[in-house]
């Protein structure tokens, strides 16, 4: 008696499924990868949520106040240090791109400017009437608040709660 031996290979109904499934999933995720900026309006939205957390904890390592202002008009940011004055007030001057390791230059973010955010536009920052957000060397928000942004017809809106300091994004 022959024993047959088991061929390895797929049959056509497998290679059939395989194309078939592949198809569906080309039909449905092409058409979002074809719109850049909204990936672009993604990576913006990450940018700022990591830039106020990286001033968050900034005020917190170095014990002294740091914000984030935004500069709607010409859809920028930047962030600031803050040196506190023997009368209690705050003097805010721009972080120097040195103190994060950088090559040199003021930290600020310029949408129009940035090829990666082509589109982004900065619509709204609301900290309790003022466009910028800050934090006190204990990692505290001053005023809680928002900002939101837009690329054609999507917008996110980022949120920082009063107390907390608990960024959020959500998409409107």
């Amino acid at each position: 008696m022959t024993r047959r031996t088991p061929h390895s290979g797929y049959t056509l109904i497998e290679v059939l499924v395989t194309v078939t499934v592949i198809g569906l999933a080309s039909v449905v995720i092409v058409p979002s990868l074809m719109r850049g900026g909204e990936l672009g309006l993604q990576a913006a939205a990450r940018i700022i949520i990591a830039d106020i957390l990286l001033a968050q904890n900034d005020a917190i390592a170095y014990q002294s106040p740091r914000r984030v202002a935004f500069d709607i008009d010409n859809n920028e940011y930047r962030l600031e240090e803050g040196t506190v004055q023997s009368d209690g007030t705050i003097s805010w001057a721009l972080v120097h791109a040195d103190w994060l390791g950088g090559s040199g230059g003021n930290y600020i973010v310029d949408f129009d400017t940035d090829s990666r955010f082509d589109g982004v536009v900065l619509i709204e920052a609301d900290f309790d009437r003022a466009e910028r957000v800050a934090f006190d060397e204990l990692g505290g928000p001053t005023d809680g608040g928002f900002v939101r942004l837009r690329f054609e017809d999507q917008t996110y809106r980022i949120d920082v709660a009063e107390f907390t300091g608990r960024v959020s994004v959500t998409r409107e």
